[in-house]
C-alpha cells in the first residue's frame, strides 16, 4: 500500500470506528432507558447497565475526538487536544447525571442522595478502570 492511500484508510477507519461506537453508545442509552421505565427497576441492572454506558461514552468520546482532529486543519489539533477533558466541573457533571439516572430509576425516592453519589462515583472509577 502507498503512503499516499495509508491517511485515507486511517481516516475511512476512524470513522466507521466513529459510527460503531455511535451505535454502541445509543444501545446502551436505550438500554437504560429500558431498565429506569420498568414498574419495578432492578437496581444491580441499573448500576450494570450505568457502567456500560458509562464505558460506552468514553470510547465514543475518544473516536469522536479523533474524527474531529482528522477533520480540523494541521495547525489546530494541538490546541484542541489540549482542551481539559476531565475537568472537576465536567466529573462532578458525569457523576451528578448518572446520580440522577440511579435516583429516577429507584422511582425518585427521598432521602438517596448521599448513596446515589457514591454509586455514580462508583460506577465513573470503574468505567475508567476498563
Amino acid at each position: 500500500m502507498s503512503q499516499v492511500q495509508s491517511p485515507a484508510l486511517a481516516k475511512a477507519d476512524v470513522w466507521r470506528a466513529y459510527r460503531a461506537a455511535f451505535e454502541d453508545f445509543s444501545q446502551r442509552v436505550k438500554q437504560v432507558q429500558s431498565l429506569i421505565a420498568k414498574s419495578n427497576p432492578n437496581r444491580a441492572a441499573i448500576d450494570a447497565a450505568l457502567l456500560e454506558l458509562e464505558k460506552a461514552r468514553v470510547v465514543y468520546n475518544g473516536f469522536r475526538d479523533a474524527v474531529a482532529v482528522q477533520l480540523l486543519r494541521k495547525s489546530t489539533p494541538q490546541t484542541f487536544l489540549t482542551l481539559e477533558r476531565d475537568s472537576p466541573e465536567a466529573y462532578a457533571g458525569r457523576v451528578r447525571g448518572i446520580a440522577e439516572l440511579l435516583w429516577e430509576g429507584a422511582g425518585r425516592p427521598d432521602g438517596t442522595a448521599d448513596d446515589d453519589w457514591r454509586r455514580a462515583e462508583e460506577i465513573l472509577r470503574r468505567a475508567a478502570a476498563a
